[in-house]
Order: C-alpha cells, then sequence, then structure tokens
C-alpha cells in the first residue's frame, strides 16, 4: 500500500512517443520551415485585403506595409538560417550580423503584427450601415 512503482529511465525514454514526428537531426530545420510557413501564410491572408476600404490613405498605406511585413519578414528569418547552413566558416562577423538582422526581422514581425491589430480595432469605428440590418431568416432558412 505504501510501495510506489519504480520504473528505470531506459524503459521510461524507450515508451515516450517523440514530439512532432521525432525527425532526429532535422528537428529544427522542419519546426523553423513549419513557423515560417505559416507566419508567411498570415501574412498572405492579410494581403487579401489589399483593396479593401479605409477610413484613410494613411491607414490604407500603413494596412499594405504591414501585411508584406508579416509576410515578408519570415521568408526573411528562413534565408538567413539557410544561409547559415551554407557558410562552412563561422566568424564573429556573420554571427553578429546573422543576429542583428534576424532581431531586427523580428522586431518589424512584432511591431507589423500589432500595427494590424491596431487597425482592425480602429476599423470596428466606421462599420457599414448594412451593420445593424435585422437578419430576417426565413428568407435564408426556408424551413423556419
Amino acid at each position: 500500500m505504501g510501495l510506489g512503482s519504480f520504473c528505470s529511465l531506459g524503459a521510461v525514454h524507450s515508451r515516450r512517443v517523440p514530439s512532432l514526428g521525432g525527425y532526429g537531426k532535422y528537428h529544427g530545420e522542419i519546426i523553423l520551415l513549419v513557423g515560417c510557413f505559416s507566419g508567411m501564410v498570415f501574412g498572405g491572408i492579410h494581403c487579401l485585403g489589399w483593396n479593401s476600404s479605409f477610413q484613410n490613405h494613411t491607414e490604407q498605406i500603413l494596412w499594405h506595409a504591414a501585411s508584406l511585413a508579416v509576410a515578408c519578414a519570415p521568408l526573411y528569418i528562413y534565408f538567413l538560417f539557410c544561409y547559415k547552413n551554407w557558410l562552412t566558416f563561422m566568424n564573429d562577423c556573420n554571427i553578429y550580423f546573422m543576429l542583428i538582422t534576424a532581431s531586427i526581422s523580428a522586431f518589424i514581425y512584432v511591431a507589423a503584427r500589432l500595427t494590424l491589430i491596431v487597425l482592425m480595432l480602429q476599423s470596428l469605428r466606421s462599420l457599414p450601415p448594412g451593420v445593424y440590418d435585422t437578419v430576417v431568416w426565413i428568407k435564408f432558412v426556408p424551413h423556419l
């Protein structure tokens, strides 16, 4: 009754299911590829609102710049990682260059995402008049 079960570390490790498929040495590269691809798709979805109507021209330009930044920053980070793998010799200059450009790209990505959030919230201040219409469900669902 007071005895606990004891498992060896080898037995626990042999039964563990690997996370994200257990890709071995390519695990980090695949996670980076999936993350960058999903970030680019997210930016591409915001690029679909390219010709939407905005309150003023400044908001439209901000939307264009932010959606392009969200779509392109992950691509730049992925190309930077591929460049790192392509290099055979990493000196301090290359390491600093990569750290600085990756940090700048990540900052641009975060700033662009925040800009898109602010612009979306600002778009709620002037909704079209059709938003306030009452829906007649009998027109859309005939069995009611």
